[in-house]
């Protein structure tokens, strides 16, 4: 379904990516996305917004890449579950651009849909606090841009579903019981696991009967004096797992991130790299998610 506000937040998206969303000029192919933290040195020229922040580092775009897909979203979800009061209205404008991005690459190629669903409903939520920055005219568009991203998701997992009802076609099921457990004992987190229980009654009683795929779980995220803590005869794995997650959390991996130079103070996505005044590669300091936001909250 595609609205008016849609529209016009994904001519937002655009603007953010760069005039007509493509860098066709030799300077922009060689441009690499980083920017400079705030700073009263005249050598370096740091950020003054959070917008500036999101177009220098090209999240809209960079939501495309499997790497950092999850970095992002990492970031979306601290800003709309405990920030968004704190924005301005022009970074929220430019977080809904980021949000968008990723709601149509879910859409477009059927991956991490319920993520970017929760994202957006979060984000909606967030709305009604009295305390957001902005005139009530916009922030009822963005609450209808918000709807209609959902509608977008849903209308995906609507036309997924009917795709699945051809009884002719080979489904996931028809796979031996061994490999779809392997597949399970591969997903990242708990939530991935408990969203997958949800779509067949097949899985879910894999996943609520099978230990194994829970004990997965917890040496991935635990280590070993933690788990004997937690961990006995009388409580089983997914009970442990829970526990555990309560007291330590879980830990957070990811393919590509954001890292600050030690020398230059310049944030830069670390596989790509970043256009350092030293001659010799200076070392540099990974940067969280939950850092990274409290970096763009006080610029």
């Amino acid at each position: 379904m595609w609205t008016p506000a849609m529209k016009g937040e994904r001519i937002y998206i655009l603007d953010v990516l760069g005039g007509n969303g493509d860098r066709d000029s030799a300077n922009d192919k060689d441009w690499i996305p980083h920017c400079f933290v705030k700073s009263t040195s005249k050598e370096f020229i740091g950020c003054t917004s959070m917008s500036e922040a999101f177009h220098r580092l090209d999240l809209a775009r960079a939501v495309n890449d499997v790497r950092r897909f999850n970095f992002i979203c990492k970031v979306v979800q601290i800003l709309v579950e405990e920030k968004l009061p704190n924005l301005s209205a022009t970074a929220r404008k430019s977080l809904l651009g980021i949000l968008t991005a990723i709601c149509f690459r879910s859409s477009n190629e059927d991956v991490n849909v319920s993520t970017a669903k929760d994202l957006v409903k979060n984000f909606g939520n967030g709305l009604d606090n009295v305390n957001v920055c902005g005139s009530p005219q916009l922030v009822s568009r963005h609450h209808q841009t918000a709807s209609s991203l959902l509608d977008l998701i849903s209308e995906k997992n609507i036309r997924t579903a009917a795709d699945a009802d051809d009884e002719s076609a080979l489904t996931f099921f028809d796979l031996p019981r061994e490999v779809i457990m392997l597949v399970l004992r591969r997903l990242p987190d708990h939530n991935s696991l408990l969203e997958t229980a949800q779509v067949h009654e097949a899985l879910q009683e894999m996943i609520d009967g099978e230990d194994k795929i829970w004990k997965s779980l917890c040496t991935f995220h635990f280590q070993e004096y933690q788990i004997k803590k937690q961990k006995t005869c009388e409580k089983s794995w997914r009970q442990a797992f829970f526990d555990l997650k309560k007291y330590h959390g879980c830990r957070e991996l990811y393919a590509d991130l954001i890292h600050i130079c030690c020398h230059c103070k310049a944030l830069f996505w670390k596989s790509l790299g970043h256009p350092c005044v030293r001659e010799t590669t200076a070392p540099s300091v990974r940067v969280t998610p939950r850092q990274f936001v409290d970096m763009l909250i006080y610029l």
